[in-house]
């Protein structure tokens, strides 16, 4: 279960914990080094990348260094981020600040005044006009066009952004009690669950109802009382925008009503692949009332040579919390399905 792993210019080094999230632009490692001699080996800014084994984990900058001792021990720990951190903190710079007639991904490249690269799992609904604000960065600039339109943003492991609109794929062999789960915890919940979710916009050309106070009206079956949440739209608006806006709202919703945490021995499926956020992975442990297709929103990945070796913590949730489809399992209501989507043109 060891794993080889190699961190580009960096010393000897005790523990790591790689950290990554479907839900956000930036993975990080946290690294506790050996200290020798005289000095700090590392400097904020040093370019670096960590592999486990020819597996690409992580490119990016240090982050933060952290030197420390008393009359009898030393302590060095470094903070690693991804490259997209300069996507997340950056201005953009460009020289109108606007793009005409083009999807999210070809925006997101208009913008990438850095180089940082933007990868995508195909294409997008085309918009109209993206209007840059002042002083905004890479990531804020797509973020919130990408909520209207069901598109994850986080990165890969060369560091650049990745804009997801479905799973990426499904892990060999699965999560099963008795087998491979070391210790597992689960929240069923209704937070965050509405019985209706109603998305409101307009439409830059156009006088009729359709244009001016369009409606379009989720609803969600496994909520038995009434819990509505009304939200603006972000952009141009279109019947099917609102439609899936509204779908993305409600699939979001129940999504999260079942998560869990279940920590495995190693860092690889039962193929032999690195555990990956936005992956899916079957799922049975009865003791935790989950049975069924989950989703990975997050992966925390620890080597630790002088404490419990080498194990992966894995964040999961229903695959609706990541856009994907009912997973149909057998785990209570939580798993139970939206209803259909009607679409409604009403004053507001």
């Amino acid at each position: 279960m060891l794993e080889h792993i190699t961190i580009d210019g960096f010393p000897l080094f005790k523990s790591i914990t790689v950290n990554m999230s479907a839900e956000e632009a930036v993975r990080t490692a946290e690294v506790l080094l050996v200290p020798q001699g005289d000095g700090v080996p590392v400097v904020p800014g040093q370019s670096t990348s960590i592999k486990a084994g020819r597996d690409l984990l992580l490119t990016g900058y240090v982050r933060d260094v952290r030197p420390s001792h008393d009359a009898g021990d030393r302590a060095l720990s470094v903070t690693i981020c991804s490259r997209t951190v300069d996507a997340t903190e950056c201005s953009v710079e460009h020289p109108t600040g606007e793009v005409l007639n083009k999807d999210l991904a070809a925006i997101a490249r208009e913008f990438d005044s850095l180089g940082i690269g933007v990868e995508s799992d195909g294409s997008f609904p085309v918009e109209p006009r993206h209007k840059l604000h002042v002083g905004e960065t890479l990531f804020s600039t797509i973020e919130r066009r990408s909520r209207g339109r069901g598109i994850l943003i986080y990165d890969t492991p060369k560091g650049k952004l990745k804009l997801a609109s479905k799973p990426e794929g499904t892990h060999r062999g699965g999560l099963y009690w008795g087998v491979n789960i070391e210790q597992a915890s689960s929240e069923l919940t209704e937070r965050g669950r509405y019985s209706a979710v109603k998305v409101r916009g307009q439409a830059s050309e156009g006088t009729s109802k359709q244009q001016l106070r369009a409606e379009a009206t989720a609803r969600d079956a496994g909520v038995s009382r009434s819990r509505p949440l009304i939200l603006p739209h972000e952009g141009e608006t279109t019947v099917d925008r609102l439609k899936k806006r509204a779908d993305w709202g409600v699939k979001r919703g129940t999504g999260f009503a079942a998560t869990a945490s279940i920590t495995v021995t190693g860092w690889r499926d039962a193929g032999g692949m690195i555990w990956n956020r936005n992956w899916l992975v079957p799922v049975k442990d009865s003791w935790i009332g989950i049975d069924g297709m989950m989703i990975i929103k997050g992966v925390s990945l620890t080597q630790d040579s002088e404490g419990q070796g080498t194990f992966a913590v894995l964040s999961l949730a229903d695959p609706r919390a990541l856009g994907g489809e009912n997973p149909r399992g057998k785990t209570a209501g939580a798993y139970s399905a939206p209803g259909a989507i009607s679409v409604e043109y009403e004053d507001e």
